[in-house]
């Protein structure tokens, strides 16, 4: 659109401008949404809203990918995925402080080599404690992509790891069974309008289901013929 509307022929630079207002609008109100769905999906992750968002929005690229990654985690975090590190915080915490205890206890090895051991374990570990208190939303992203194939079933993916990502899986299931586009709701919305009129407000629901798919056989009968 960018490109008709820099074109040469005018009548592509009148119907483009209009097409792209059109487009913004719808664009700003679903982007947030397919990019979150779009991260979900093991076969591009992050990894593709960055590459096409840096060709969709230039030098202001990095807003747009910070926002649609501030919202992950914030949703991550809805679906209380930082519960589980925070448990996994405090477990480590007390554990460090009941082998203190038990070690003075018992009288085997002394407080003062106890904690000497414990600051050396901190520093030759530091990068596997790190890693290990990543939430699975971090190392969901880290991890390399899956692999393209036709016949992939994303929801058949999330439930065979759902062990592995039991938040991410959660919601998973929640944010990919939105509906891509709402055109088959407005349009019931639309011939429900022209069926239910003042003269049929007290048709039952079963009368108004028959209306509406006799209707609609009808209409695909007479496409069929031509």
């Amino acid at each position: 659109m960018r490109e008709w509307e820099n074109s040469e022929h005018e009548c592509l630079i009148l119907m483009a401008r209009p097409m792209r207002e059109k487009f913004a609008k719808y664009w700003e109100e679903c982007s947030l949404s397919l990019a979150i769905a779009t991260v979900l999906d093991p076969r591009f992750k992050i990894d593709i809203v960055e590459y096409y968002y840096d060709q969709l929005y230039g030098s202001d690229s990095f807003d747009y990918i910070e926002r649609v990654r501030t919202v992950m985690f914030d949703l991550y975090n809805e679906y209380g995925g930082d519960e589980l590190l925070a448990g996994n915080s405090s477990y480590f915490m007390s554990s460090g402080s009941t082998n203190e205890n038990t070690s003075a206890s018992r009288g085997g090895v002394s407080l003062h080599d106890e904690h000497d051991f414990d600051e050396w374990y901190r520093r030759a570990r530091s990068s596997t404690i790190r890693d290990s208190n990543k939430s699975e939303l971090e190392k969901y992203l880290e991890e390399a992509v899956f692999p393209r194939k036709d016949n992939f079933d994303i929801l058949n993916w999330w439930k065979m790891n759902s062990a592995q990502y039991l938040t991410l899986a959660k919601m998973a299931r929640d944010i990919l069974a939105i509906p891509a586009t709402t055109v088959a709701s407005e349009s019931a919305f639309s011939v429900g309008g022209r069926v239910i009129d003042e003269r049929r407000s007290c048709l039952a629901p079963e009368i108004v289901e028959a209306l509406l798919t006799t209707s609609d056989w009808l209409e695909s009968t007479k496409n069929d013929k031509f």
